[in-house]
């Protein structure tokens, strides 16, 4: 063979590897085969009990199948075994719905709707089950649970009965006896049923749990410990039975046992998730947050994209104010689970932390739609629709809550103050009454009687209410200062004062009385007392922020500028992050010419509150006229109007913004909006006559640029205002 054919002959086999490798590679990546890949190591994963990881391929899979039902029902289960009921349910739904005989599943979904009581739906489960399976013992065994009426507790104990000839032996259907007589209140047939659990199957930790369960009932500690640690020593060392221990050391106050117990397992098991899982919720809930970080750095070390972990931490930096660690952990937790509500939850407390309420609301409507019945975060979203003054949207909140049966006792407080608000007396002296009928030692029911009474001008009604609150809790000032409000109304000043005094002699150590009295001093124009009731209450509570505002507020009326300073700042050190104290220090720097302080004050509330209104304002307002980034000053000067959109200070800034950057008709709309709510502010009226100047509005430019040269005080353009009007006269 010539060199020439040899070489034709090599490269045609090259040719035909190359494209042999290229077609296996097309098959290696073709979406079936990535397909099968991921179902395969997810499978490979679940059945090693890494169930987070099989979610993870699982979802790759489903991502290049939506339908295939080998990944949905797998899905659902990873999700169930890691306690993640919600995040199970609506695959093992979907589920059901492609293979409804699948009985594992049924039982899954029959288990999620007791653990969420809703019972019906977890009796038609198990109905589903035991027509295909009379005998099946764990579907009885659900049957007992969801029965939460008389009716439903004799047909299970029947259908029970029913089974016993062929199931007597097993220990579960007798704790599905001793399940429905402790439904029943029958405690002694609830022991007798789960001691003969114990007699058919000596070894059964399931029978000394549900024993030691039934003994926490009755409240009998010693003998609820004796069962659960029987249920600990016939398992598996640190299987769930041990963790149930050191839960139920915890639920009975011995938190330092619980440790010992879960720091046996993990000197033991130095990987065993759940027990370090436990550790670091226990320093969480005593505020040890470091602690609580280290446990969980062992889980995530082993496994970084612990669900858990990576959201008990979010809340551990949360809640030591390393905000933007926190959004990222839970961030994370929602790429994983982008319909988990705690996280959104969690993201809008994260939110507020750092001011912005705009976002926080999002965050919890996003919550409340994926989780209609979170009524934590439902009840927070009404309190900022309420802060934000979205009256409609919070009360619809609040009275669908309201509907449910046993509803929080905070769904009618501020239900009540909504109503309020909105000038509905009726309706909120209704929902205080309710608090009244759920908790009579809440002293909020009687306060928001009173302030509903109040508002229909039924004053002597209102103060025997309000006194009414006070008798329940001497030390709650809300209702003292309706009191003092009614008196100063019917102008009985003395009668106020007195009444104060009368309440610090009850509270004698609470500094809040004091700092009321000094408000009835500053009404009175008595400045000297007003200034030692004030530093009173900062004797007696020295972190009271308000009374360090109301003494700086005394001190700037008088004219004492310096002296206001100090106590700001004396009340940050008490309060380092109050923006509203940091805002008070900037304007008094300002009035004081030190504009770079002034500056500084802004910003530092800023970091604080990044959309606090007023710091954004006044910053937007020193960067545009004393020297700064013009670009952030109309940047500024935008999110105070998403924030305070009816604030006539904040339509002022942003107007003249927008008139220093030639947008003189916009401008015009926003300073004649902030010119009739402020008809005394002369700069206002100056700002208002420069835009309606070059728009050729002259008749307005006149009247206002007249009334800005008329101020019997000096401001940033006034010579100008006098200029541009001596020219258009």
């Amino acid at each position: 063979m010539t060199r020439q054919r040899r070489l034709q002959v090599i490269l045609g086999l090259g040719l035909v590897l190359l494209t042999g490798v290229a077609l296996a590679a097309g098959l290696l990546w073709s979406p079936g085969a990535r397909k099968a890949r991921h179902l395969e190591r997810g499978d490979r994963y679940l059945s090693r009990a890494q169930y987070r990881e099989a979610i993870i391929e699982y979802k790759n899979s489903l991502r290049l199948e939506s339908t295939n039902s080998h990944a949905i029902r797998r899905l659902g289960l990873a999700h169930y075994q890691l306690g993640e009921f919600e995040l199970a349910f609506p695959y093992l739904a979907r589920s059901t719905q492609i293979e409804p005989n699948d009985l594992e599943i049924r039982l899954k979904l029959a288990t999620i709707y007791l653990l969420s009581r809703q019972w019906d739906k977890a009796r038609e489960q198990v109905a589903h089950v035991l027509e295909r399976d009379p005998k099946q013992l764990e579907a009885l065994g659900l049957l007992a649970g969801a029965a939460n009426t008389s009716k439903h507790i004799d047909a299970a104990l029947h259908r029970l009965d029913a089974a016993r000839a062929d199931l007597g032996d097993k220990a579960r259907l007798h704790l599905a006896f001793g399940t429905l007589y402790v439904r029943r209140g029958d405690f002694s047939a609830a022991e007798r049923a789960f001691r003969e659990a114990v007699a058919v199957e000596p070894k059964s930790h399931d029978a000394h749990t549900a024993l030691g369960e039934l003994y926490v009932l009755r409240r009998d500690t010693a003998q609820a410990e004796r069962e659960f640690r029987a249920a600990a020593d016939l398992a598996p060392f640190g299987s769930p039975a041990w963790i149930t221990l050191a839960d139920f050391y915890r639920r009975v106050g011995r938190p330092q046992a619980a440790k010992r117990l879960l720091g046996e397992i993990t000197e033991k098991v130095p990987d065993h998730r759940q027990a370090w899982g436990r550790l670091a919720e226990l320093a969480f809930s005593e505020g040890a947050y470091e602690e609580s970080h280290q446990a969980l750095q062992v889980i995530l070390r082993k496994n970084p994209s612990s669900f858990e972990a990576q959201f008990l931490r979010g809340k551990v930096y949360l809640a030591q104010r390393r905000t933007p660690e926190a959004v990222q952990d839970f961030e994370g937790v929602l790429r994983l689970e982008p319909r988990f509500a705690p996280a959104h939850y969690q993201l809008a407390l994260a939110e507020l932390q750092i001011g912005n309420h705009r976002q926080a609301r999002v965050r919890l409507r996003e919550a409340t739609t994926i989780d209609p019945t979170f009524t934590e975060a439902a009840l927070r979203l009404a309190e900022l629709d309420l802060q934000a003054g979205a009256l409609q949207p919070a009360i619809e909140t609040l009275e669908a809550l309201a509907a449910k049966p046993a509803p929080d006792v905070r769904v009618h407080v501020l239900l009540s103050s909504a109503y309020l608000t909105r000038g509905e007396s009726l309706k909120a002296i209704d929902a205080a009454r309710k608090i009244l009928s759920l908790v009579p030692a809440d002293p909020r029911g009687p306060f928001l009687t009173g302030a509903g009474l109040s508002a229909q001008g039924r004053r002597a009604e209102a103060a025997q209410q309000f006194e009414a609150a006070l008798a329940l809790a001497p030390a709650y000032v809300e209702p003292l200062t309706h009191l003092v409000a009614l008196a100063l109304i019917e102008k009985k000043s003395d009668m106020a004062l007195e009444r104060v005094k009368r309440q610090i002699g009850r509270v004698p150590t609470s500094g809040r009385p004091h700092e009321l009295l000094g408000a009835v001093h500053v009404v009175r124009g008595e400045s000297a007392l007003a200034e030692t009731a004030f530093l009173k209450a900062l004797e007696r509570e020295p972190a009271l922020i308000s009374a360090y505002l109301s003494l700086a507020q005394l001190y700037t009326v008088s004219g004492k500028n310096d002296e206001a300073l100090v106590k700001l700042y004396e009340g940050l050190r008490a309060d380092p992050k109050n923006p509203i104290a940091l805002v008070r220090a900037g304007m008094l720097h300002e009035r004081k010419g030190d504009f770079v302080r002034g500056r500084q004050a802004y910003e530092q509330a800023l970091t604080v509150a990044p959309r606090f209104a007023p710091a954004a304002n006044n910053l937007a307002y020193l960067y545009s006229e004393r020297g700064g980034d013009k670009d952030k000053a109309l940047e500024l000067a935008q999110i105070a109007k998403e924030e305070a959109p009816d604030d006539p200070h904040v339509s002022d800034t942003l107007g003249w913004i927008l008139y220093r950057r030639g947008i003189y008709l916009r401008a015009l709309n926003l300073l004649r909006e902030s010119a009739a709510k402020l008809p005394e502010n002369f700069e206002v009226h100056y700002h208002l006559g420069m835009a309606a100047y070059k728009v050729g509005d002259l008749d307005t430019a006149r009247r206002a640029l007249a009334k800005a040269v008329a101020s019997p005080s000096a401001f940033l353009g006034r010579d100008e205002a006098a200029s541009v009007l001596s020219a258009i006269k």
